[in-house]
């Protein structure tokens, strides 16, 4: 099999840096029979499909979904959560005297799309006359005035939900809503943080308009394994859930690597790690060769254009063959490249997590994780792209040198028992509702109580909106006052509502949005699409549009931010062995200041240049951490440059460990030290975690609950790593954000990154001050060199050469 001549050139090639192999064998399904109350038509489908019985939870989630029960199923990765979902509504439509209606959600427009083929096949092959329909950004107008007057079944996203059907559920949806029987919401474990926030409060609209046309559908979700499957439905939608969580699917046997890219000595003295690209480069390339289909996930977009790159430069014959995916492609890229890695034209796809959801993108071989994914679901999530069809499957995990992936890497047997994480969101978060009422009163006037949203926030909040005047009193309810469109300014999935377009000529080649823009899209800047390079001529965030030129350079860009943190209100204090945790409202300025220029292949830094745009300033929330008294007065005793290497130290393990506890991102979550004004006068520095979102969503929140079990996650990657003066995988030996002088002397020239950390650490955990032992480096005096005797026949060698020279210049002089 392929899959066994590539596992053995990575013995082969890479038994130095394999960590450890383990096999995940392969398990039987557990099966049941068709329902005897399943419709014949449905039954003949499935086994004209070569289907002559269904998995064990397949039949529990029918039973369940046609006794009208609110129901979520959690399984693994090609488990056939659509058929388990699709079966028990195609039953009813079948049977019941008048058509309904059934709404499918699904997290983004790629599945929505991906689902309609599933479910067109499945209703034609049934025979049913059903109406079907696709509604997104994507749809032409004629089709959508289709589907509102004539779809049975229609496929949307949260995003046109919110802002395309419920503001206009009288005008155009009316009747579709008033016979709405199911809503299906698709890989639920999606709606968490801000995202799962948002999407709980348009749920709440969604219900209550549903009320108003006299319908009361049932939800029917699916989920990959998460932590708390029942108790996140029921934050999502307020009611409880019938959970269906034994997977009968059977497993194909997979062969997992953890793999860790070698350790080399630089130009100096010091050690560093390569990156991921060492191991994965050669392994695409092998993998392709041998014909092997393969998937490739990286954190970041331009991470997946420059491994695409790297990949193809001196092998044309691949550039046919691996293809990147990412956000910010134009709509019909993405369907383009969908269609050819399904059909095999693409045998390789380099993408970020928008692959991650369970998309049918055909078999696939092997799965090549570069760095950990930000959460152990999503870890098995992308590994459970391949073996879909049953086939041997394998895995390479590579790890980079950060203190996470370093972490699992060392420990592998925390990959196969660690617990999953529990998904989380906060319906009530004030920032998010009160966004969310204005676009409730807009599509009806609200009431002084309303059942589908809670107290106490939602008197507080609707007092609120009505002494700004947002909302006004009419009839004895509260309509909307203002005259713009209240969806408009908000954004289910970040904090703005539009996007910059990016123009090489006048052609639209990605998208991209603000926030992101100004650390991606400055002057100067090197913006990759499609494999190919551009430079950023213009970034204009008023008219929304950035304008690049195509250029041929060897290097990419990255920019240096500045940041200004600051705890404006205290909700919340508390004692930590004398330290002092204070969790509230915080103000972050940040402003990107430099860009970094950095050679492809060598990642030498090989200029500056300034990046000129305004600050983004924004309020969200978190917690300051001020170490306690006795600490700092033992450890400023012998040095008060230790104590800031301390907090620096902290806080760069600590925003790399800590999102993997509470299904966050490290994108979600940012720590910083500043100088606090502790007293009138007197300052000192203090370490701020917070939210990267703007009104907080409860990351931060969520790390302080679990903050002693962050602070020994931090322990036990320092304690584990090999290195004495710190290094990415630990703690770096210059953390980001040291601008002092002489605090980056300390740090590049001793161990006090790691040294001050760990006492820090241990003074957080246990009360007991442990004084940091700084060690300086100690560099090796070069001997001198003796200027080794002339060497009579290498100087007659120079002298021919040189006469032979001047002869050469003398007769092209002559020519020219």
């Amino acid at each position: 099999m392929p899959a066994d001549n590539l596992m053995e050139y990575v013995h082969r090639q890479f038994s130095q840096n394999i960590a450890a192999h383990i096999s995940l064998d392969q398990s039987t399904g557990q099966y049941g029979k068709f329902p005897s109350q399943l419709d014949s038509r449905l039954a003949s489908a499935l086994r004209q499909a070569g289907v002559e019985q269904l998995y064990s939870h397949q039949v529990e989630a029918f039973e369940s979904i046609r006794s009208g029960k609110d129901t979520v199923l959690v399984s693994r990765t090609a488990s056939g959560k659509t058929l388990s979902f699709l079966l028990p509504i195609l039953d009813d439509y079948l049977q019941c005297e008048a058509p309904f209606g059934v709404m499918l959600l699904y997290p983004t427009k790629a599945l929505s799309r991906d689902q309609e083929g599933t479910l067109g096949k499945l209703l034609a092959a049934s025979g049913a006359k059903s109406r079907l329909g696709t509604y997104d950004g994507d749809t032409p107008r004629e089709e959508r005035n289709r589907i509102q007057s004539q779809a049975d079944f229609m496929i949307t996203n949260p995003d046109m939900l919110h802002s395309g059907i419920l503001p206009n559920h009288n005008r155009r949806w009316r009747t579709f809503l008033s016979r709405l029987r199911y809503v299906v919401i698709d890989e639920v474990h999606n709606y968490r943080g801000a995202f799962g926030s948002h999407i709980a409060n348009v749920m709440r609209r969604l219900l209550r308009v549903c009320a108003m046309h006299g319908s009361q559908p049932t939800f029917v979700c699916s989920s990959a394994t998460i932590g708390n499957p029942g108790e996140h439905v029921e934050a999502l939608l307020q009611r409880p859930f019938h959970i269906v969580s034994n997977d009968g699917a059977p497993r194909p046997r997979r062969e997992l690597y953890m793999i860790n890219p070698s350790v080399v000595q630089s130009h100096g003295h010091s050690l560093y790690r390569k990156g991921t690209s060492s191991i994965s480069i050669p392994l695409i390339r092998e993998a392709a060769r041998q014909g092997v289909r393969t998937i490739c996930f990286c954190r970041a977009r331009q991470q997946v254009e420059r491994l695409c790159r790297a990949v193809t430069d001196g092998h044309p014959e691949l550039m046919k063959k691996v293809k990147p995916y990412r956000g910010g492609l134009l709509p019909n890229e993405r369907r383009q490249l969908e269609r050819d890695l399904a059909s095999g034209k693409v045998n390789t796809i380099i993408s970020t997590n928008a692959l991650e959801l369970g998309i049918d993108i055909g078999d696939l071989e092997l799965c090549i994780l570069s760095g950990h994914p930000g959460s152990m679901a999503s870890f098995w999530q992308q590994a459970g792209r391949v073996g879909r069809r049953g086939n041997r499957a394998m895995i390479a995990y590579l790890a980079r040198d950060t203190p996470i992936d370093q972490y699992l890497v060392n420990h592998p047997e925390f990959v196969t028992q660690a617990p999953i994480e529990r998904a989380w969101l906060s319906a009530d978060n004030p920032y998010i509702l009160l966004q969310h009422l204005p676009c409730a009163a807009h599509e009806h006037p609200l009431r002084e109580e309303e059942t589908h949203f809670s107290e106490p926030a939602y008197p507080t909040a609707l007092e609120i909106l009505r002494e700004d005047e947002t909302l006004v009193e009419y009839h004895g309810n509260y309509r909307y006052a203002l005259r713009d469109y209240p969806t408009r300014g908000v954004n289910l999935r970040g904090m703005t509502d539009y996007n910059v377009e990016i123009y090489c000529g006048t052609e639209v080649i990605g998208e991209l949005d603000p926030i992101g823009a100004r650390g991606t899209l400055y002057k100067d800047a090197i913006y990759q699409h499609l494999g190919k390079r551009y430079m950023s001529l213009e970034l204009d965030l008023d008219q929304k549009l950035c304008r690049v030129e195509p250029v041929d350079v060897d290097y990419y860009t990255e920019a240096v931010w500045d940041s200004r943190v600051e705890l404006t209100e205290s909700y919340d204090r508390r004692q930590q062995h004398g330290a002092a945790l204070e969790f509230g409202a915080i103000n972050v300025n940040r402003q990107p200041k430099l860009y970094k220029k950095i050679r492809e292949r060598s990642l030498e830094n090989i200029g500056y240049g300034p990046i000129t745009l305004d600050s983004f300033t924004y309020d969200t929330t978190g917690f300051s951490l001020h170490p306690s008294e006795a600490w700092s007065r033992e450890v400023a005793a012998i040095d008060k440059r230790h104590i800031g290497a301390a907090l620096y130290g902290l806080s760069y393990i600590l925003k790399r460990t800590a999102p993997s506890l509470c299904l966050g991102d490290i994108q979600n979550i940012e720590t910083d030290v500043s100088l606090t004004e502790i007293k009138p006068g007197e300052w000192e520095s203090a370490l701020y975690l917070f939210d990267t979102i703007e009104g907080g969503v409860g990351y931060a929140e969520k790390i302080l609950e679990v903050f002693d079990q962050a602070l020994e996650l931090c322990c036990t990657i320092i304690d584990d790593c090999s290195c004495e003066a710190g290094c990415p995988s630990c703690v770096t030996s210059l953390p980001p954000g040291v601008e002092s002088i002489e605090m980056e002397q300390l740090l590049t020239e001793s161990n006090a990154s790691v040294a001050c950390t760990r006492s820090l650490l241990a003074m957080l955990l246990t009360g007991e001050i442990i004084l940091p032992e700084v060690k300086f480096h100690s560099v090796p005096v070069l001997s001198a060199v003796s200027v080794p005797e002339l060497d009579a026949d290498m100087e007659r060698l120079r002298n021919r050469l040189g006469k032979a020279n001047a002869i050469l210049k003398a007769k092209r002089t002559r020519i020219h």
